[in-house]
């Protein structure tokens, strides 16, 4: 039999977990994957992958930008839609970049199973998970007044219900109109019509799915 504890084994695996999901009324599943994915990857440090991300996205900023430029043509106007569409091309792959960068640091048992159904994850869903729980850690450090170290993703901070994996993309988005010196779009909400609570595909590839 399982010793009972004070707590419940809830409490146990939510403590000190920092990749557990925040929950926001009218937009979050209140039970989902992103707890089991939390509890899996809980004896995961996310230091690493933290610090990783800023020039993770600077990449796919980068590449994004290339892309668009290689889309547009004359004076046509880049819209949210067009950035947003080829900014999901670099999660509709297997092997998206988050996807490589949380595998590398699967090592224990628990972990070692989630990197085994990476492939089946939504790389947009995921990606979105991974980022929300970087936000929270930069929310709490500023509440502590520890700071990560190096540059932060610029994950806006906009009313309504966008999600982190959003915001980024919108924030992406407004940096590069100014580099067109382009008004950018006013953010829509909806900001898309993924569907974050989900967490994939039964099969490896979208195409693949019924």
């Amino acid at each position: 039999m399982t010793p009972a504890m004070s707590e419940g084994l809830w409490h146990a695996l939510q403590d000190g977990n920092r990749w557990w999901p925040t929950y926001h009324p009218r937009r979050t599943d209140v039970l989902s994957w992103r707890h089991a994915a939390a509890i899996l990857l809980r004896e995961v440090d996310p230091e690493p992958i933290f610090a990783a991300l800023p020039d993770l996205f600077e990449a796919i900023y980068d590449q994004s930008a290339d892309a668009i430029c290689d889309r547009l043509s004359g004076t046509e106007r880049l819209t949210w839609a067009i950035w947003f569409d080829i900014w999901l091309e670099h999660f509709d792959h297997w092997n998206d970049p988050v996807r490589q960068l949380v595998e590398q640091h699967c090592i224990g048992p628990d972990a070692k199973h989630l990197a085994e159904m990476l492939t089946r994850l939504d790389g947009a869903s995921f990606c979105d998970f991974v980022l929300d729980a970087y936000d929270q850690d930069v929310i709490n450090r500023a509440a502590f007044q520890t700071a990560l170290n190096g540059e932060q993703l610029p994950i806006l901070k906009l009313s309504g219900t966008g999600w982190p994996f959003e915001r980024l993309a919108f924030s992406y988005y407004e940096r590069f109109c100014v580099e067109l010196d382009q008004e950018p779009d006013a953010a829509p909400q909806p900001m898309s019509a993924l569907d974050f609570n989900r967490a994939g595909h039964p099969n490896v590839y979208r195409e693949d799915a019924a």
